[in-house]
């Protein structure tokens, strides 16, 4: 069944790509061995041994390189340079995956050693790693995904045959135990499996198919979903309930969508960063970890997978945030100590530190200090400079990173105040926000400074409509916050005083 994709207005507004939420440990510059026409350096992974040493891979003109870099982060050691194909293909498209100590490589060059590359890493970190043979059932591969439940590689291939499936359970004697082939994983560029089921993004056939692999040698087609774009790269979200999925086409967004039911697939939400163009996603705790081209690494909580929120950035690309296939190519976050590794086409590979952030919401008015809604006034991030606007009857919603940050409060250009909004992990908070109050203290209802029992008293007047309070008593008076001001307030305001 396929599920055509309906197109989503962007509600967010875009801007320059800006660091925030991650720390640079350390670039490696690698351009001198980058081509003539500045590509060279492609895709990363990582690998962590027996010790604890966390090693970045990382693809290069010629070859593979494997760099230590925790025994000392400020000075990465390149421990291995393992030759690759570099023939024919001037982007130097090179693909990796670990299982257990083995590292495998595919590559989509031609040249010596074509096929999967086989590196025994197990004698780190006191020995060199050690390369088997390399196993030349597939030539030239884009893409490999390992499944470590079922020691299976699948490998991106041709037709007829599209996928390959290889039993890696002995590294050093892969045996193919089945194949995609005709119409299934037909287009293959990029293939995640999970729990006997198989995601295949199906490139220039411009659909992800959903297949069951519980039988390897001969996969089911269960769904497809249809987008516009080149279906690219796919994930499944921590639960399995959600697929994030990548379309490497200009304007094309990461689109989420919920697979809880494969006769009923529905898009929940999507999310696009500034150059318009995202590569590929990975997803860990429910985080996605984006290589985004010329704005670099993106970090979106999908927590809520209806309301995805970016919740942190670092430009690996500062040139320019435009389209096109420059910049971040790949981002792996799966390491035991926070790093996160982003390998960028012109500028290398950059090991990172990211101290996860999570989404939050505020919800709410905002006023001025006379009560007055503000319609379509700009709320403008000082972290990292994204805007958010009030509607036309004054509401604002913002996604944003957990934390206390400021914003700069903008109409027709001018600047009204700068406040501090308060973000709450993975909760929503709703709560209007009153400009130039801030002397305001709740429970104060006749503003001289202090909570005592004549504020319990003109709350009685305001109750019982004696007295009508002015913008700010009302403030003051409800001290519950819940928009009314009742007998509540007053049992609170007494415990304020009892505790004073």
């Amino acid at each position: 069944m396929n599920y055509i994709l309906i197109i989503m207005a962007f509600t967010s507004f875009l801007f320059s790509a800006v660091n925030y939420n991650i720390d640079l440990i350390n670039i490696i510059h690698v351009e001198e061995e980058n081509s003539s026409s500045n590509y060279g350096v492609s895709d990363v992974w990582g690998y962590t041994d027996e010790m604890g040493i966390e090693y970045a891979i990382v693809g290069y003109r010629y070859g593979t390189y494997i760099y230590d870099v925790t025994s000392d982060s400020q000075n990465p050691q390149l421990i291995a340079d393992i030759p690759g194909p570099s023939g024919s293909d001037m982007y130097y498209h090179r693909d990796y995956k670990t299982n257990a100590n083995f590292l495998y490589i595919v590559n989509e060059m031609t040249g010596e050693d074509m096929g999967m590359q086989v590196i025994d890493l197990s004698p780190l970190p006191n020995g060199e790693p050690i390369k088997l043979d390399t196993y030349t059932g597939v030539a030239q591969s884009h893409n490999l995904w390992i499944d470590e439940d079922s020691e299976y590689a699948f490998i991106e291939n041709g037709y007829p045959q599209n996928i390959k499936t290889v039993d890696i359970s002995n590294p050093g004697n892969p045996i193919q135990v089945g194949t995609f082939s005709g119409n299934d994983g037909i287009d293959c560029h990029d293939i995640y499996t999970r729990d006997d089921v198989a995601y295949v993004s199906e490139g220039w056939s411009n659909q992800f198919s959903i297949y069951d692999i519980s039988d390897i040698s001969d996969p089911i087609s269960l769904a497809s979903i249809s987008v516009i774009g080149y279906a690219h790269n796919a994930w499944l979200n921590t639960a399995g309930t959600h697929l994030v999925t990548t379309e490497e086409t200009d304007l094309m967004s990461i689109k989420i969508w919920d697979v809880q039911d494969l006769g009923n697939i529905n898009l929940m939400s999507d999310y696009l960063g500034e150059n318009n163009l995202a590569h590929n996603v990975h997803i860990l705790d429910d985080q996605l970890i984006i290589s985004h081209y010329t704005t670099g690494v993106k970090i979106v909580d999908i927590f809520d997978p209806g309301n995805p929120v970016e919740v942190a950035a670092y430009d690996t690309y500062p040139a320019n945030d435009d389209t096109g296939y420059n910049g971040c190519w790949g981002a792996y976050p799966f390491t035991q100590n926070g790093m996160l590794y982003a390998s960028d086409m012109q500028n290398g590979l950059f090991i990172l530190d990211y101290s996860p952030k999570y989404a939050s919401w505020r919800i709410g008015y905002l006023y001025d200090e006379n009560g007055h809604a503000l319609l379509n006034v700009e709320l403008k991030s000082i972290l990292n400079e994204k805007s958010f606007f009030t509607d036309t009857i004054g509401q604002f919603n913002i996604g944003f990173p957990n934390g206390e940050y400021e914003f700069e409060i903008i109409q027709d250009s001018i600047l009204l105040d700068i406040i501090t909004i308060s973000f709450t992990t993975h909760e929503s908070v709703n709560e209007s926000i009153y400009l130039g109050l801030d002397d305001i203290i709740l429970g104060d209802v006749n503003g001289d400074s202090l909570i005592n029992v004549l504020d319990i008293v003109n709350t009685v007047n305001f109750i019982l409509s004696y007295l009508e309070p002015d913008f700010q008593a009302s403030i003051a008076a409800d001290v519950n916050g819940d928009g009314v001001i009742n007998v509540l307030d007053i049992i609170v305001i007494v415990n304020m005083i009892i505790e004073a």
